[in-house]
């Protein structure tokens, strides 16, 4: 049998004296002689400086200004200023812009939210409310004064019988888009009608009747299949 050890269950040390003792001496000498030398090259505390010493009766004007406190004050008035700065930037390039630069840029916008709304109609006709209303939501983000975005958008709400939901849609194209759209006002009379809101359907029929007399014929025919098709 090989009498080899590995060298982690070599236990010869524990037979030979401690060095430990002898170690934490020194550095307990090593310490104190430290802050014996510190001490006496420790320089005497500088005082502070008296502000009062020149003023008088007559004269009160404080001349010396402490250093502490204007570095304080410094300190304490720095404020970040990336965000203002991107701002700021962002508000130039829009100043900066030409009227038919900006126009351009209409335009663009509005082809990208026309392609959100087609997205929008395909996933409403698969009955995809849910994604319907993920596209529409994503080109309003393009073009956020678009009526036909906040309409297709209230019903598919109103498929999903959230009426509360499809109200804000339709109240915010009424209120400050379009006061006249007849799709509007008519979806806004259907969900009353759905939540048992006769009044509040027979006021948004009057409206679409009043806003747009030459579409009363249509009017009459979203009242006739309005149980069955909305």
């Amino acid at each position: 049998m090989s009498t080899t050890k590995h060298s982690e269950f070599n236990e010869d040390f524990l037979r030979q004296p401690s060095q430990v003792d002898e170690i934490m001496k020194f550095l307990t000498d090593v310490s104190q002689a430290n802050k014996m030398e510190g001490a006496k090259k420790e320089p005497e505390a500088k005082k502070d400086a008296d502000i009062s010493a020149s003023v008088t009766e007559t004269s009160f004007l404080v001349s010396q200004r402490l250093y502490g406190a204007s570095k304080r004050s410094k300190s304490t008035s720095k404020k970040p200023t990336y965000r203002a700065n991107m701002n700021q930037m962002t508000f130039m390039r829009q100043i900066d812009m030409t009227d038919e630069q900006r126009k351009q840029a209409r335009e663009e916008r509005v082809r990208v939210a026309t392609n959100f709304r087609r997205l929008g109609n395909a996933e409403y006709r698969r009955t995809n409310f849910d994604k319907a209303i993920e596209y529409y939501t994503r080109g309003l983000e393009y073009i956020n004064d678009s009526p036909v975005l906040f309409v297709n958008r209230s019903l598919c709400y109103i498929k999903k019988r959230l009426y509360s939901r499809a109200l804000i849609d339709l109240n915010h194209v009424l209120n400050n888009l379009d006061g006249c759209c007849l799709r509007a006002w008519l979806y806004k009379a259907g969900t009353f009608k759905r939540m048992n809101n006769d009044a509040g359907f027979e006021e948004c029929i009057d409206g679409a009747r009043r806003f747009n007399r030459s579409h009363l014929a249509y009017i009459e025919y979203f009242l006739e299949n309005m149980r069955s098709d909305f």
